[in-house]
């Protein structure tokens, strides 16, 4: 019995290492009987029907995995796009948070500075109304003096106008 492996490749080709363009030829020899050239087909036939199945099988799991791993992006991005709504409303409340403590803390502040204004506002009154008093009482001394002595308060005036002249007049 003689057994020939060709290719269409035209290349030498192993017979442990099968290609699907490769074709056994079986011969028979005169000393062969039918059935083991029976025998060496059906077993090609069944290595060909079992390669048949498991690239079907690898295919059906190539199947199952795509569509895993859809399901399991879906999935992912729905718990993403959950997470992204959840950190945004979080952002939200802070944001409102802060926004509220900032108005108290502004209107507590406004209300202590108002007060201070208003303590400020008052010794102020006090002091001008205390300098007015002072000032009024330096004009009434000083009628008084120039009621009293009028030559003098002249003398004083010019004096002071001289020096004043003087002073302006170097500048």
């Amino acid at each position: 019995m003689t057994i020939e492996i060709a290719s269409k490749n035209k290349h030498t080709v192993h017979p442990n290492h099968r290609n699907p363009d490769t074709r056994i030829n079986i011969m028979s020899d005169q000393n062969t009987t039918p059935s083991v050239t029976e025998k060496l087909e059906s077993s090609h036939a069944h290595a060909k029907k079992a390669l048949d199945v498991t690239t079907a099988a690898a295919r059906e799991v190539a199947e199952a995995a795509k569509s895993s791993v859809r399901t399991a992006y879906s999935a992912g991005r729905q718990e993403l796009e959950a997470a992204a709504h959840d950190l945004k409303d979080a952002a939200f409340s802070t944001y409102g948070d802060l926004s509220r403590t900032s108005k108290a803390k502004y209107g507590d502040l406004s209300e202590r500075a108002g007060e201070h204004y208003a303590k400020v506002a008052d010794r102020a009154e006090e002091l001008a109304a205390e300098y007015k008093a002072q000032v009024d009482d330096l004009v009434e001394q000083a009628e008084d003096y120039v009621r009293d002595n009028p030559f003098h308060a002249v003398g004083i005036t010019f004096a002071v106008g001289l020096v004043l002249g003087l002073l302006l007049r170097r500048r």
